[in-house]
């Protein structure tokens, strides 16, 4: 039951990343946004209730790309692929590398290790990036210029991981001691 409860938390707070990105993002996949929010929704779900919340943050990439970007913009599979699969994989493939060299402390006691956390939001934002370019260079009708491509993404998944992280920390930490 309680995973289920997880589950909710983690599509409630996928889902308002993504409606607060909303009015962000580019018509084109080929340019992503500057602060994409959901990166650090995703991060956050599975460091605080682990990777069990992989259907919830799933759900949410599903129904946000579906209903909101018109069905990945006509993409089909491949932006589905890109936007739920890798998007919804990219932080657990990055903690799993970081468990394999031991860089996964990413709570000291009851506080956040924001170096580790800043390492693992610019590993995910890598992988992500990586895997998007790599499978959007496949179907967009104009292949993506590499430049702009990988900066928009890579410097959007990165901002918005770290703004997301350190500013749901910093309200949940204010509201603990309240």
């Amino acid at each position: 039951m309680l995973i289920i409860k997880y589950n909710l938390v983690a599509l409630t707070l996928s889902l308002t990343s993504l409606l607060m990105v909303e009015g962000l993002a580019n018509d084109s996949f080929a340019s992503g946004n500057l602060l994409f929010l959901p990166m650090g929704a995703s991060i956050f779900s599975y460091l605080l209730f682990g990777f069990g919340v992989l259907p919830g943050i799933a759900i949410a990439n599903t129904l946000f790309g579906y209903f909101f970007w018109d069905s990945w913009s006509g993409l089909g599979f491949p932006g589905f692929t890109g936007h739920v699969v890798v998007g919804s994989l990219a932080p657990i493939a990055a903690m799993l590398m970081m468990r394999l060299f031991n860089l996964s402390n990413f709570f000291d006691g009851q506080k956040l290790n924001f170096r580790h956390v800043v390492f693992l939001v610019i590993l995910t934002a890598f992988i992500n990036t990586l895997s998007k370019f790599f499978i959007y260079m496949s179907v967009l009708p104009i292949a993506p210029d590499p430049a702009i491509f990988f900066s928009t993404y890579l410097i959007g998944d990165m901002l918005g991981g770290l703004v997301f992280v350190y500013v749901v920390s910093r309200i949940s930490t204010f509201l603990i001691k309240q």
